[in-house]
C-alpha cells in the first residue's frame, strides 16, 4: 500500500527539521615561510692553544701574548645568499674583554678580525660570500692579554660562542 502525504504535511516536517540543519563558513589558514638553506660550517669548534705564557712578560698594564690565528670557514652556501653574519658572544669581565675562566688571574681574552678590529661580547661582523666558490670566511686572531698589569699563573680558558646568520 503506498501512502501518500499532504503537501501541508511535508512543509510542516521541513520547518521542524530546518534547525537542525545549518551552514557555517570554515576558514583554512595556510602559513610558512621561505628562508635560506643554511651554510656548512666546516669548523663547528674552533681550538686554540696559545701555549706557555710567562708572568714577567704579564707584569705591566697592557701586556699581551703573540696572537695566534684561526678561520672559520663555511662552505656549501645555497646559491642566492650574499652575506653571512658572525654574532660573538661570551662571559666579558668589567674591562669588556673575554673573561679568563681558568685559574690564572688579571687574564682576558681579547678576539680580533684580520683587520684589527676588536670582537668582544655582543660584536657582529658580516662577510660577502664568494659567488664563485659558494663560501665565506671569517679570519680572526686571539691573545691574552692584562689590562691592569699583574698577571698570575695558572690556566686560561675562555668560550667563546658565534651565531651565525645569512640572507
Amino acid at each position: 500500500m503506498k501512502r501518500i502525504y499532504p503537501r501541508g504535511v511535508v512543509a510542516a516536517l521541513l520547518v521542524m527539521v530546518s534547525p537542525l540543519l545549518q551552514a557555517a563558513d570554515v576558514t583554512i589558514t595556510v602559513y610558512g615561510k621561505v628562508v635560506a638553506k643554511p651554510c656548512t660550517i666546516s669548523i663547528p669548534n674552533a681550538t686554540v692553544d696559545l701555549g706557555d705564557l710567562y708572568t714577567f712578560d704579564l707584569v705591566s698594564a697592557g701586556s699581551a701574548s703573540a696572537w695566534k690565528n684561526v678561520t672559520l670557514d663555511l662552505s656549501n652556501c645555497p646559491v642566492g645568499t650574499s652575506k653571512v653574519t658572525a654574532t660573538f658572544s661570551g662571559t666579558a669581565d668589567s674591562t669588556g674583554y673575554y673573561s679568563n675562566q681558568g685559574t690564572a688571574g688579571n687574564i682576558q681574552l681579547e678576539l680580533q678580525d684580520n683587520i684589527g678590529t676588536t670582537l668582544n661580547n655582543g660584536a657582529v661582523k658580516t662577510v660577502q660570500v664568494n659567488n664563485t666558490t659558494q663560501a665565506a670566511s671569517f679570519p680572526l686572531q686571539v691573545r691574552a692579554l692584562t689590562v691592569n698589569g699583574g698577571a698570575t699563573q695558572g690556566t686560561i680558558q675562555a668560550v667563546i660562542n658565534i651565531t651565525y646568520t645569512w640572507s
